[in-house]
């Protein structure tokens, strides 16, 4: 058992050599955010380029703003900028439409590049949103296809020359496990499958090397470690090798060779701007990038180093102070294998969460018993892991109610 006092943790943020980063956050003073991995907090800077983009650039300049001040270009180059992060190459990585959507692009793509293979696998703890698109995909595009759930520990056991596709988050969203792309990339290329990733929960957290690991596909979305704000558009990846042949199902007029010809016939343009579709969403873009520049200018190697820090404190304070209360963790243990949240849990999560937002911290429930702590470590102090904990232990102590009362 540890005897450090709140002392300790106010000298480790004092030695922060992320401290900085804080304060270029727009962060209300009554409040912690300790849903990071679901919502960023905005980067003061948004304000300003929102403001210069309405009031000067549409206000000023009207449809030519989208040549004059690069609008139409933005998908491509704040997806180089996320491509930076994410260790691609320029010219893999594009911005526009929802995560979803992107997914269901590039699982179409890779179905139709591996033609003749009728297997999408996937792990059965995989993001909902991501297994709704592969059962859509195979009943309503690919109706040859199938989709294979099993447990992310049998990957590699259960991939077979008929499987044309891996699907997986990186991070799950639940726990924090990492999944090792090398590796089953390596594996999946070894029986001629492709693999699809899902970022959402590791860019801007977690180190990617996404070129250097060889793979194939991914997708991810702006708003949770990236700090682009509600709803901020998403983005996909693929790889060079790739690019040439993959095809997309939504063949919209941005994605076309030459799209101010106006041609009747749809021929898709060189590179990643084949996978483009509508207008990109400006403002939400220039949110993301400002977001994204922000996260960009800090050394990922110390990002990695203080979101480990972080989550390894808060898991040793919540097996000190809040297992006695009946809270386990159920997030990797080892920090190689954990990515940049904790999950805890509590029959009583939902009212647990409810009670800790009344006192000014953030977390987040999911359904039944899980509490969620994502410790974004641009913003996020070692201070605040030990006044949530202790928050926590409190509400614990002196209000446990009946867990069945918390039950869906």
């Amino acid at each position: 058992m540890t005897t450090r006092g709140r002392p300790f943790y106010e000298a480790l943020d004092a030695q922060d050599e992320l401290a900085a980063f804080r304060d270029e956050f727009d962060l209300p003073d009554d409040r912690v955010f300790l849903n990071g991995n679901s919502l960023g907090a905005p980067p003061k800077s948004t304000w300003d380029r929102l403001s210069r983009t309405v009031r000067q650039e549409w206000h000023q300049d009207m449809n030519a703003a989208w040549w004059t001040h690069g609008w139409l270009d933005l998908p491509t180059t704040v997806g180089d900028r996320i491509g930076h992060l994410v260790g691609a190459a320029p010219g893999q990585v594009v911005v526009g439409e929802s995560t979803s959507v992107n997914l269901f692009k590039l699982l179409c793509g890779a179905l139709q590049l591996q033609s003749g293979r009728r297997t999408v696998l996937t792990d059965h703890d995989n993001f909902p949103s991501d297994l709704y698109i592969a059962d859509g995909v195979a009943h309503h595009v690919h109706p040859g296809a199938q989709v294979t759930r099993v447990d992310a520990d049998t990957i590699p056991d259960a991939l077979d020359e008929d499987v044309a596709v891996v699907v997986l988050s990186h991070v799950d969203y639940r726990t924090g496990r990492i999944l090792p792309m090398n590796e089953i990339n390596k594996r999946a290329h070894a029986v001629g499958s492709l693999v699809l990733w899902d970022l959402s929960h590791s860019a801007g957290v977690v180190p990617l090397a996404l070129d250097t690991d060889d793979t194939d596909l991914a997708v991810g979305c702006g708003y949770k470690y990236l700090n682009g704000g509600p709803g901020a558009p998403g983005y996909l990846y693929v790889s060079t090798r790739l690019l040439p042949d993959i095809q997309q199902p939504i063949t919209g007029w941005l994605g076309h060779a030459a799209p101010f010809s106006f041609e009747a016939d749809y021929r898709p343009a060189p590179g990643i701007g084949r996978l483009t579709t509508g207008c990109p969403p400006l403002l939400s873009l220039v949110a993301l990038d400002e977001g994204i520049s922000l996260t960009a200018r800090a050394d990922p190697a110390l990002v990695r180093a203080k979101s480990s820090a972080l989550t390894e404190l808060f898991i040793e304070l919540a097996g000190e102070r809040l297992a006695p209360h009946g809270c386990s963790v159920l997030s990797p243990r080892t920090p190689a294998h954990r990515g940049g949240h904790v999950a805890l849990r509590h029959r009583a999560a939902r009212r647990l969460v409810e009670r800790l937002a009344t006192e000014g911290y953030m977390a987040e429930l999911r359904v039944p018993d899980l509490l969620r702590f994502g410790l974004s470590p641009l913003f996020v102090r070692y201070v605040d892991v030990w006044d949530s904990v202790t928050a926590l232990e409190r509400i614990l102590a002196d209000a446990p109610g009946d867990p069945a009362e918390d039950q869906p």
